[in-house]
């Protein structure tokens, strides 16, 4: 249960979409019917894209609150240029994970950067390559990044990654709240959009700028984005960004068997 900000395209913006989005930290929506301490304290991180969009790298990863956070300030600073792309993600653990700082997103493998919202249940059942070797403390997100990549590594050479990815999508038996997710190779931004309840919690949104599109696991407020130029991505939905100006692209993904 978690916090989600992704941003796609170098914009003078960046840097206030990101101080925005650490007040999630402590007014972020919760799950509804369930009594949880407010907040999305346990911890959080960044990736950026490098300068030649060839990979992301990581920024840093904090346990505690981004809110007021100097370290979440001084990961800002670090980040000399505008990024091509950046990943944000304020960390709610969920019950059977611990709170540990190799459970704190984003997780990394290769030029391959992945945020993750929800829970997975037993993780360990989805098929992933032997040599992608975990970092985490028995993260569910870790297994699950390791399963995509796994699909992806699987294609044949030059393979379009969003189709690959939808059918992995649709390919996960195990129960889960939600699978969303945003996954990025440094050069293109794919998102995931997929939860089984709370509608209201899970939903994700986009805003179109002419010079980015930034994706949030909720509405920011910035006297720079009109609050009615938002949208909501749709459930069992995959969008693929990419190009310069930014472009998106959308797939659909096939809904659960047996659910509506």
């Amino acid at each position: 249960m978690c916090r989600l900000l992704g941003i796609y395209g170098q914009t003078e913006l960046w840097r206030e979409i990101a101080l925005e989005f650490s007040k999630q930290a402590e007014n972020g929506d919760l799950p509804p019917e369930q009594e949880l301490e407010p907040g999305h304290k346990d911890g959080w991180g960044m990736a950026a894209s490098s300068r030649n969009k060839k990979a992301m790298f990581p920024v840093t990863r904090q346990l505690g609150s981004a809110y007021n956070s100097s370290s979440y300030l001084e990961a800002i600073d670090s980040i000399a240029d505008r990024p091509d792309i950046l990943l944000c993600h304020l960390r709610k653990a969920s019950d059977n994970i611990p709170i540990t700082l190799s459970n704190t997103h984003p997780f990394f493998n290769e030029d391959w950067a992945l945020i993750h919202n929800g829970t997975i249940y037993q993780p360990e059942s989805l098929p992933r390559n032997p040599t992608l070797k975990l970092t985490s403390n028995g993260s569910d997100t870790e297994l699950f990044f390791h399963y995509l990549l796994t699909k992806i590594m699987e294609a044949a050479i030059n393979p379009k990654i969003s189709p690959i990815i939808a059918d992995a999508v649709t390919g996960i038996n195990t129960d889960y709240t939600a699978l969303n997710s945003m996954l990025s190779n440094g050069k293109e931004l794919y998102v995931i959009s997929r939860y089984q309840q709370w509608d209201e919690y899970y939903t994700l949104h986009y805003y179109e700028h002419p010079d980015c599109v930034i994706i949030s696991s909720q509405i920011i407020e910035s006297r720079h984005l009109n609050p009615l130029n938002w949208n909501k991505l749709p459930n069992n939905s995959l969008l693929r960004v990419h190009r310069s100006p930014p472009e998106i692209e959308k797939i659909q993904i096939k809904k659960p068997a047996g659910r509506i």
